[in-house]
């Protein structure tokens, strides 16, 4: 059986801070205007959840988009309290794009903000000027030792992979941040992004703390507890649970008939053997 459980290496071992937006300390009119113009855009992306009415709650999501508009990344940085609503905001940000295309005097290739999104009653409001420019991130190169860090416990959680057998015929995605102190030691993790399945959910939290203890951060690091994110792609469309009742009886009298067979002459060749039990387990 073939389990798929991918970690995107693009995607994972995030760093704290996405991509950085070079902004001045006084942003141009334009600039001002287009970041406007995302809010807008946002909120006009009209999305409440059937499970969620009635709920009140505060969200707030860290998102990436390049200059053409598309969606790079997108994370909860603060939760409103409630699944659905939580879920909810994720999928608000992914369903605005693509995003307005910014100004020819911004030159970067990658724009991150971050936008709160109230939930009340039955609707969702997005405050007009409310998009944050998220803090720069350090221009670490492929050899910085956090950076290696990062991409060893990416190594390590996926090492600890398995597929929810009840989830078989399932395929989605889902991200988990935790936290990790000087030892290794797990101190927390949640949820970011749902797959909308609880048993993919679930095994997207599991493999994280099986991974626990990671391996120690570099002595270079600053902080005592390192944040990282990652981003699991689960894929079980290509899983068989096994053999159909009618199959197993099927291939269990073959293997019973044979038996008596060469109780009494010698069996078959291995090349006429594997070709009929290639017939009787085709969809194995």
């Amino acid at each position: 059986m073939q389990i798929k459980v991918h970690l995107s290496a693009a995607l994972l071992g995030l760093l704290l801070a996405f991509p950085a937006l070079a902004q001045t300390d006084t942003p141009t009119e334009n600039v001002r205007a287009w970041r406007a113009r995302i809010a807008a855009h946002i909120a006009s992306n009209k999305y409440f959840p059937a499970n969620g009415l009635g709920q009140t709650g505060h969200a707030k999501v860290a998102f990436t988009f390049d200059r053409s508009g598309k969606l790079i990344s997108r994370a909860l940085t603060e939760s409103t309290g409630s699944q659905a609503l939580d879920d909810a905001a994720l999928m608000i940000i992914a369903r605005a794009e693509p995003f307005p295309v910014p100004p020819s005097e911004l030159g970067d290739e990658s724009f991150s903000f971050t936008v709160p999104i109230n939930f009340a009653g039955r609707q969702f409001h997005v405050p007009p000027f409310a998009l944050l420019v998220n803090k720069p991130a350090p221009n670490l190169t492929e050899s910085d030792p956090t950076v290696a860090w990062r991409k060893a416990v990416t190594d390590h959680v996926w090492h600890n992979r398995a597929f929810p057998p009840e989830a078989v015929g399932q395929k989605a995605n889902a991200g988990v941040t935790f936290v990790v102190d000087r030892s290794g030691k797990l101190i927390s993790n949640a949820l970011v992004e749902s797959t909308g399945s609880a048993p993919l959910d679930a095994a997207a939290l599991a493999m994280v703390e099986r991974s626990a203890p990671f391996p120690k951060p570099p002595e270079v690091a600053k902080d005592d507890l390192l944040s990282v994110t990652v981003l699991m792609a689960f894929d079980g469309t290509q899983l068989n649970p096994g053999l159909s009742p009618e199959r197993e009886k099927l291939l269990q009298s073959w293997i019973a008939d044979q038996a008596k067979l060469n109780a009494k002459s010698p069996g078959p060749s291995d090349t006429k053997l594997n070709s009929m039990l290639h017939s009787i387990c085709r969809s194995c």
